[in-house]
């Protein structure tokens, strides 16, 4: 579920990015979907399920994360991605400060502090992922949105907000499964002597 849901709003990201102009392949080596190479959802999925694992690997779990939440948090990053495709000719500082105050929204009203740590780590990893494709021409930023190494200095925000909405996934997805009252294993109360 988490890998397909961020594959879908990958394509429709990256549809804005290339019809617009944003960016452009520069391969056809392997099929498409819609305007993507069909390795860029898979890639995009993958560190969605990826992200929202790393999330489950830090404390204080939330268990009043909401599905209501999650459809904002998916909307608001597709909101921002597609932003970023209709504003990538604008001036660097405006469009990258645009982009920046809509993730921390995204991190104040759904994110916590170990959401915060997951899109850091994305936000690192996701702009460094794109800067070697970029060099090595698989696909190219529009000369106004380069300025990040070859790619949109946006791209740190956006892949920010991404990691926070990945995280509050994760958690979702504990939140919502089935609680069994009997625990598979019970240790504690069965140890030595306690028949």
């Amino acid at each position: 579920m988490l890998f397909t849901l961020g594959g879908i709003a990958a394509l429709i990201g990256d549809h804005s990015h290339v019809a617009t102009g944003t960016t452009a392949y520069d391969t056809d080596a392997v099929p498409f979907i819609w305007s993507s190479p069909i390795w860029f959802p898979v890639l995009v999925g993958g560190a969605t399920v990826i992200l929202a694992e790393l999330r489950l690997h830090f404390p204080a779990l939330r268990d009043g994360v909401s599905a209501r939440q999650a459809v904002a948090g998916v909307a608001a990053v597709v909101g921002l991605y597609v932003t970023t495709a209709l504003v990538h000719d604008g001036p660097v500082v405006p469009v990258t400060a645009l982009i920046a105050a809509g993730a921390v929204i995204v991190w104040c009203v759904l994110g916590d502090g170990p959401a915060a740590v997951c899109g850091a780590v994305i936000a690192v990893i996701g702009p460094a992922v794109e800067i070697a494709l970029v060099h090595l021409d698989v696909f190219a930023y529009h000369p106004d949105a380069d300025q990040l190494f070859g790619v949109g200095p946006f791209l740190v925000p956006l892949y920010f907000a991404f990691g926070v909405v990945a995280a509050l996934l994760g958690e979702l997805t504990v939140a919502r499964r089935p609680v069994d009252a009997r625990p598979v294993c019970d240790t504690v109360s069965r140890g030595s002597g306690a028949d």
